[in-house]
C-alpha cells in the first residue's frame, strides 16, 4: 500500500505533495493522520521553514475521502465514528489552522469534499481557473458539517449553502468570489505564481509572518475551537442516526 502523501522540505519551504493521482488523490484515513503529525512536527523539527505548499500530482487536486473497505459498519455509535473519523480530519484541519507556518494551496485541477476543505483551510489559496469545487456529500446523505467548519471562516454562508444544499460545482474565479480561494490564474501560469508566493514568504522574518497568520486566523474564525467541536458532534450522531435507519428499513 502506497502513501497517498509525499513530504519534501527544502530552503525554508515544506510541500506536501498528494501523490496518487490515478484515484483522484483521494485522501485514506491513514494519509490524514500522515499529515496531521508531520505538520504538527515541523515547527519544532525544522524551525527554519517558513511556509508549507499543499499541491497534487495529476489532473485533479483532490476528490475527497477514499472510501475504504470495512469503514462504517452500520453498528458504529457516535462515539467510535468521532475516534475513528471525525477526530482525524478535524485533526488535520486544527494542524493548518494552528501551524506557525503559512500555508499555501496550489490547485490545478478539481477539488471535491476533503478537497474543497482543504483548499478553504489554507492561508492562501491559488486556483487554476479551469478547477471545480463543490461539496457533494449529502448526494450520500452525509452532512458535510467538518468540512464547513473549515469553509466557513472564508465562504460566506449563502455561497456555503450553495455548495452544500444546493449541490452547486464552481470554478475557479467563483471561489475566489465567494472566498473560498486568493487567487485565480490560468493553469500554465499556476507553478510560477506559487513559486513567486513563496519565495516572497521564505524571505520574510518568521516572527512577522506569525504575527500576521495568527492574526489573520483569529480575526476571521475567533471561535474556531467552537465551529469544530459542534461539527463532530452533530456529524457523529447524524451518521448514527443515517445508519440505524438504514439498517432498520434495509
Amino acid at each position: 500500500m502506497t502513501s497517498g502523501i509525499r513530504f519534501e522540505i527544502s530552503s525554508g519551504e515544506a510541500r506536501m505533495t498528494l501523490c496518487r493521482p490515478e484515484t483522484g488523490n483521494a485522501l485514506r484515513l491513514d494519509d490524514i493522520v500522515a499529515a496531521s503529525q508531520w505538520i504538527g512536527d515541523l515547527a519544532r523539527a525544522t524551525p527554519d521553514v517558513k511556509v508549507l505548499r499543499l499541491c497534487a500530482e495529476g489532473e485533479t487536486f483532490c476528490v475527497g475521502r477514499a472510501v475504504e473497505p470495512g469503514a462504517a459498519p452500520r453498528g458504529q455509535n457516535p462515539e467510535s465514528t468521532r475516534r475513528g473519523l471525525v477526530d482525524p480530519i478535524l485533526d488535520l484541519y486544527r494542524a493548518l489552522h494552528s501551524a506557525d507556518v503559512v500555508s499555501v494551496a496550489q490547485v490545478q485541477g478539481d477539488a471535491h469534499g476533503l478537497g474543497c476543505a482543504l483548499v478553504a483551510a489554507c492561508d492562501l489559496a491559488v486556483v487554476a481557473a479551469t478547477a471545480k469545487f463543490s461539496l457533494p456529500e449529502m448526494h450520500k446523505d452525509l452532512p458535510p458539517t467538518l468540512a464547513l467548519s473549515a469553509v466557513l471562516p472564508s465562504v460566506h454562508l449563502k455561497a456555503a449553502a450553495s455548495l452544500v444544499l444546493g449541490g452547486a460545482t464552481i470554478d475557479g474565479r467563483a471561489a475566489v468570489a465567494v472566498g473560498l480561494a486568493g487567487e485565480v490564474v490560468d493553469a500554465q501560469n499556476l507553478g510560477a505564481r506559487v513559486d513567486a508566493i513563496v519565495e516572497h514568504l521564505v524571505a520574510r522574518h518568521p516572527v512577522a509572518l506569525k504575527t500576521v497568520k495568527r492574526y489573520l486566523r483569529a480575526a476571521g474564525a475567533p471561535d474556531h475551537q467552537t465551529h469544530a467541536e459542534l461539527a463532530a458532534s452533530l456529524l457523529s450522531g447524524a451518521m448514527s442516526d443515517i445508519r440505524a435507519d438504514q439498517h432498520t428499513n434495509g
